[in-house]
């Protein structure tokens, strides 16, 4: 049985629901998945016991939550000698023509701030807003960003998920069949 850890960090919820997923798939493959959320949990077994380790993060204004990378500045080490792969979830996944951007801004150029960690893979993900949970100047920005995937005339639901759970369900399976 393999033994999967998938930390991460989220704001809003999404990474949250992401990973939550993530280890229901990976749990009908036969992993044994233990999920932390890095602002609320630590870890309750040493890492070194885990035989893959998934670290995750939700983007917002163009960066990690500063748990993830604090866990992986940490243990670093560690992490260098194990399996692991990296996963964002962040708005620009949603946008075809922004994919190629969001990978090197979000994942390449931050791992590349940890050359002896060697990921199996990485995941890039599009998430979902929900309007209603913002502050104005949040809700604001999101608007502005999202508007021109909508018709001028073409009102802004308060809720919009992008989610493809086929790429993410097929993600946590390559790599738990690795």
């Amino acid at each position: 049985m393999t033994k999967v850890a998938i930390c991460y960090g989220s704001r809003y919820g999404t990474t949250h629901e992401i990973a939550k997923g993530m280890a229901e798939t990976a749990k009908t493959l036969g992993a044994e998945v233990d999920v932390i959320e890095l602002k609320k949990e630590k870890l309750s077994t040493p890492l070194e016991e885990y035989d893959l380790v998934i670290i995750g993060s939700g983007i917002q204004v163009g960066r990690w939550t500063k748990e993830p990378l604090q866990f992986i500045e940490k243990h670093r080490e560690s992490l260098s000698k194990q399996k692991v792969a990296f996963f964002v979830v962040c708005g620009d996944a949603g946008i075809p023509a922004q994919c190629d951007f969001a990978q090197k801004q979000y994942l390449d150029d931050v791992l590349a701030n940890f050359p002896e960690i060697n990921p199996l893979s990485t995941g890039l993900f599009a998430g979902m807003y929900n309007l209603k949970k913002y502050n104005f100047a949040t809700r604001a920005l999101i608007k502005s960003i999202i508007r021109k995937q909508f018709s001028e005339k073409e009102e802004i639901p308060e809720v919009l998920d992008f989610r493809d759970w086929d790429q993410i369900n097929g993600w946590i399976t390559s790599l738990i069949q690795m």
